[in-house]
């Protein structure tokens, strides 16, 4: 029916508001996030967890250490990159020894509809390499005086095989600066096969967890050379694990 029939036009009932729209994902701590999102996230670690442990069961050496140890504060974690099997295996047996790490993505994943959702909801914090991303900065340095810590990969994109050009994106020892945090390296050796990136086959990761490195130990007199100190330390210290870890494992890349 329509006004000109003398009837108001009938109005569709308005859809209940979500806990989650307008929920800034990225600047509130995950323990503060709705109640629909924690299940969910509960839900989907569990579930990958499981899986991940089938068809990547991986060897965790350092894990207790790392957990002991950020469970009053937050530190920030660097690893190498090789698949996406690596943040899947960490994030899932982190999630399972109670410890909220928040991965850092780069902001390109924004565009795709599906992977902003799920990567906002798992505590993920998007960066425009590149850029002064203030915001992100800011969010990652809110997070770990909360006591969360934050996942990086300074290579910033798969490394398929040893001939791939590396070029380490800074900003990580800055954020660990900004939170109060120390720096926590490590590393990861097969994960992904050299020259091959689909993560489907049945593999067995190692991961190493080397020891905090604070401002104090690599030095500086001022703060952009302690920045600058850190970055090289503890990249050098990422890949001394990895190169370890290969020594100790033939044929794993």
């Amino acid at each position: 029916m329509s006004e000109a029939n003398g009837n108001k036009p009938v109005k569709k009932p308005r859809e209940p508001k979500r806990a989650e729209d307008g929920f800034d994902f990225i600047r509130n701590g995950m323990d503060e996030y709705p109640a629909p999102t924690r299940a969910l996230y509960r839900f989907v670690a569990f579930v990958l967890g499981v899986f991940s442990r089938i068809v990547w069961p991986t060897s965790f050496e350092g894990l207790d250490d790392f957990v002991d140890h950020v469970r009053d504060h937050g530190s920030v974690l660097v690893m190498n990159h090789t698949s996406m099997v690596e943040p899947v295996v960490l994030i899932c047996e982190l999630w399972r020894r109670g410890v909220h790490v928040r991965p850092i993505y780069k902001a390109e994943f924004e565009k795709i509809g599906p992977a902003k959702w799920l990567f906002r909801r798992v505590g993920g914090i998007p960066v425009d390499r590149g850029t002064a991303d203030f915001k992100a900065l800011k969010a990652a340095r809110d997070a770990l005086m909360r006591g969360e810590s934050v996942l990086i990969y300074p290579e910033g994109t798969r490394i398929k095989n040893d001939e791939q050009p590396v070029e380490i994106h800074g900003g990580f020892a800055m954020i660990a600066q900004m939170g109060k945090s120390d720096v926590v390296p490590s590393a990861v050796v097969g994960a992904a096969d050299p020259y091959k990136t689909r993560p489907t086959r049945r593999r067995k990761p190692f991961v190493r967890f080397g020891a905090p490195l604070t401002f104090d130990e690599v030095g500086g007199s001022v703060r952009k050379e302690k920045v600058a100190n850190m970055e090289k330390a503890a990249m050098e210290q990422v890949y001394a694990l990895r190169d370890a870890l290969r020594e100790e494992n033939p044929g794993l890349w």
